[in-house]
Parts: structure tokens; C-alpha cells; sequence
């Protein structure tokens, strides 16, 4: 593999910003981090000049579902699960992604047409999908393992068995609880997005009678934790919990070993888990928009409280980047605070020490980034190991970007096109 320097970059490390940096890259991994800028190259080593673009470590999001909406961009669709997944990682590329979680629910929903089999199918697809050396993104697998759904647990081990990061979130959907605790807001909410097409309930009947089976079934969840108990005392898991509304779920959940709280719904629960050490992560829409689309807790109040550490995709991955830099133009966080939210603190939360910080020694995992006249940041290009894998056109009122190789060749890069 050829070395690389990136040069003439703001590069944004974890704990400051050097200006007119450049940052040097063999076999795939940061060697050396200048603060001045190269002007020239060796035989040995290519160049990409940033021009003052802002050079930022790859995002590790922990949490997407996205893949769902890439199968049936319309209800019904059911495109090939393997294309959505290929068009997937090039929309993930764009917004500056270099390590995903798909997020797959294991659970029996027609509904939502979530399937056990499915399920199977699509971590198994991920596993052998990162065979292939010309990845534009590292894939990994969030287990979402529904605690009210039987096997759900089981139909996950082959895939937590193989995976690197053998991570679960624990999630219940039961309405009258968690993110559902407004019965009547979620049965507005199902008339809207048609959730219970094809129930020959009512949304109001088909929901109320889901919360009436929900407070009469005292046992399936605890026995649920148990079993995931027994798993992670044979398996290394990485647990998250999933919108918690009460100190007592998350205890429940610290109990059988979760370090990781995802979604928290009450500021007593962000606040429990912050006393516990949890990683707390929030969705980078609920940022990007102001608010929780479901009426649920905003997530810039659990920022300004100090109750926040880690931005993920939750449905939307193109709103990490911009949630990251409006932090620090909102004043929440400084940029290296804001931009360690979307990458290096996600990866230390499920044990990837090897990325997300431009640091010698690490995956030289990297985005180059520039601002448009508006702000919204943009990815111009992914480097995932020191290869770049796509190219962007630049914002309109920046010249187009050259990449400088030692045989003295350039290559314009054109949007949308790899180069």
C-alpha cells in the first residue's frame, strides 16, 4: 500500500485544531501529524491538498436502521437486500461515514415487515460483506434484539458469534412504556405513518390491546434478561439498553452488564446512567431538527446537561456531520468535543481503540470536509485504511480539488464519481 500525506488541512484531533496541517499515512495507518503544510511529495509518497479543508476522523456510527427504508423506499418494494445494501455504503460514504452498525431488529413485526429469518439473512449478508477489499465502509451489526419476541436472542447468536463487535441493544416497543409512554400520541403518530396497514385492527384497538398484553405479561421480559445474562457469560457482548424512561430499566439492564444507553427518554434516566459510566448516545436527527420526532426528550437539553457522549445516524446518517458542527456553532461543545461525539468516543464505547481519532498509530480512517456559503458541511472525501474511496465536487464558491500522485498526474475530482 502506498504512503499518503494529506497536507494544507484543518486537522481536528481529539483534543484541539491544527491549522494548515499535514498528516502523513503508511500502510494504512496515521504516522505523523505536521503543523505546517507540504508543498511537495516524494517518489515514494502521493498528495492530497486540502486547501484549508477541515480533516476529521471517519464517522463510527453505532446505530442505523436505515437499511430497512434502502429495501422499501416505498411500502412494499422489497428491493434485493444485497443492492440496498451497495447503495447504502455509497450514501454513507457521502456523509463521511467509514464504520456503520447496521442496526437489524430481531423480532417478529409484520408491520414493519421485521422478520426472525430476515434478520438471520441480512447479519449474514454483513459478515461477508466486508470480504471484498474495495469497501467503501467498515460494516458491522447492532443486534436489536426485541425482548418481547421468543428466539430473538437465539436467532442472534450465530451472527454475535462471528462478528468482531458481538453488540445488542435490548429494545421494547410495547407501548405504554419507553419511547411509547403517550399511548395516544402513538396512535396519532400510526395514523399518520400507516403502521398497522394490513391489521384488521384499528390503530387505537391494535395499540391499546398491545399495552393491555404488555402490563399483564409480568415475566417474558425479565426471563429475556436472563437469557442474555446466561449468553454474556460465554460471549464477550457489548449491551446497549434502548429508550429508557425509568431509573429502574436501566438498572435492570446495568444488572446483566450494559455499558451503553441509547435514546434515554427521561432526564432521571440519562442521569442514572451517567452516575453508572454508560456511554449515553443520542440521535444526530433529534440535533439536526430540534427536537425528538417522537415528542420525546430533546436532545440538545441532555447535551446542555451534560448527559450526552455519543451522536449516532439512529434512521438518518447524512444529519451526523451537520449535528457535530452545530454543536460547536450553537456553543454546546467545541469542535473537538462535538466531532469525538461522532467518532472516537462511539468506537471506544464497543472497544474499536484501533480508529476514530487522528492519532499516530491509528486506522487512518479520515474525512476531508469543507463548508458551504450556508455552513453545511460536506464530505469531499472518504479515506477508509489511507484509500481514498469516493470523490465529491466542492462547495460552489471553492475551486475544484486536485490530488497530486508522484508520477506527477492529477485527478479532478468530479461529483458523485469515484476517482
Amino acid at each position: 500500500m502506498e504512503s499518503l500525506t494529506i497536507t494544507d488541512v484543518t486537522a481536528v484531533l481529539p483534543e484541539r485544531v491544527i491549522e494548515h496541517a499535514a498528516v502523513r499515512i503508511d500502510a494504512g495507518v496515521i504516522t505523523t501529524i505536521d503543523a505546517g503544510p507540504l508543498s511537495s511529495v516524494t517518489e515514494q509518497a502521493a498528495m492530497v491538498r486540502g486547501d484549508g479543508a477541515y480533516l476529521l476522523p471517519g464517522i463510527v456510527d453505532l446505530h442505523n436502521d436505515n437499511w430497512e427504508f434502502e429495501i422499501n423506499p416505498r411500502a412494499g418494494a422489497n428491493l434485493p437486500i444485497a443492492f440496498a445494501l451497495q447503495t447504502m455504503e455509497r450514501r454513507l460514504a457521502a456523509a463521511g461515514v467509514t464504520t456503520e452498525f447496521h442496526a437489524i431488529s430481531f423480532q417478529e413485526r409484520a408491520q414493519k415487515q421485521r422478520h426472525l429469518a430476515d434478520a438471520e439473512v441480512k447479519a449474514a449478508l454483513i459478515a461477508g460483506f466486508n470480504d471484498s477489499p474495495a469497501r467503501a465502509v467498515r460494516h458491522n451489526v447492532l443486534h436489536r434484539l426485541d425482548v418481547r419476541t421468543p428466539g430473538a436472542l437465539e436467532r442472534a447468536l450465530p451472527s454475535l458469534c462471528e462478528m468482531r463487535v458481538p453488540y445488542v441493544s435490548l429494545n421494547d416497543h410495547a407501548p405504554g412504556q419507553g419511547q411509547y409512554r403517550d399511548v395516544e400520541r402513538l396512535i396519532a403518530l400510526a395514523h399518520v405513518n400507516q403502521e398497522s396497514r394490513g391489521n384488521e385492527a384499528t390503530p387505537a384497538e391494535w395499540y391499546r390491546e398491545r399495552m393491555r398484553a404488555a402490563l399483564a405479561d409480568q415475566e417474558s421480559v425479565p426471563a429475556f434478561y436472563r437469557r442474555v445474562a446466561e449468553a454474556a457469560a460465554h460471549l464477550p457482548l457489548i449491551i446497549s439498553t434502548h429508550d429508557d424512561d425509568t431509573v429502574a430499566k436501566v438498572d435492570q439492564q446495568l444488572a446483566i452488564g450494559a455499558t451503553i444507553c441509547e435514546f434515554p427518554i427521561t432526564i432521571e434516566a440519562a442521569r442514572y446512567a451517567r452516575h453508572h459510566g454508560m456511554t449515553i448516545v443520542i440521535g444526530a436527527p433529534n440535533v439536526v431538527r430540534g427536537g425528538s420526532q417522537s415528542g420525546n426528550l430533546a436532545a440538545a437539553e441532555l447535551i446542555r446537561l451534560g448527559l450526552a457522549d455519543a451522536i449516532c445516524a439512529d434512521y438518518h446518517a447524512p444529519c451526523l456531520l451537520p449535528a457535530a458542527f452545530a454543536l460547536a456553532d450553537r456553543g454546546l461543545a467545541d469542535l473537538p468535543t462535538a466531532v469525538r461525539m461522532i467518532s472516537r468516543t462511539p468506537a471506544r464505547a464497543v472497544g474499536l481503540t484501533d480508529r476514530g481519532a487522528i492519532a499516530p498509530g491509528l486506522a487512518a480512517d479520515l474525512i476531508l470536509v469543507r463548508r458551504d456559503r450556508e455552513g453545511l458541511p460536506h464530505v469531499e472525501a472518504p479515506f477508509v485504511a489511507g484509500r481514498q474511496t469516493f470523490g465529491f465536487a466542492r462547495a460552489p464558491e471553492a475551486t475544484a480539488g486536485v490530488a497530486v500522485f508522484p508520477n506527477g498526474r492529477t485527478r479532478l475530482a468530479v461529483a458523485g464519481t469515484a476517482v
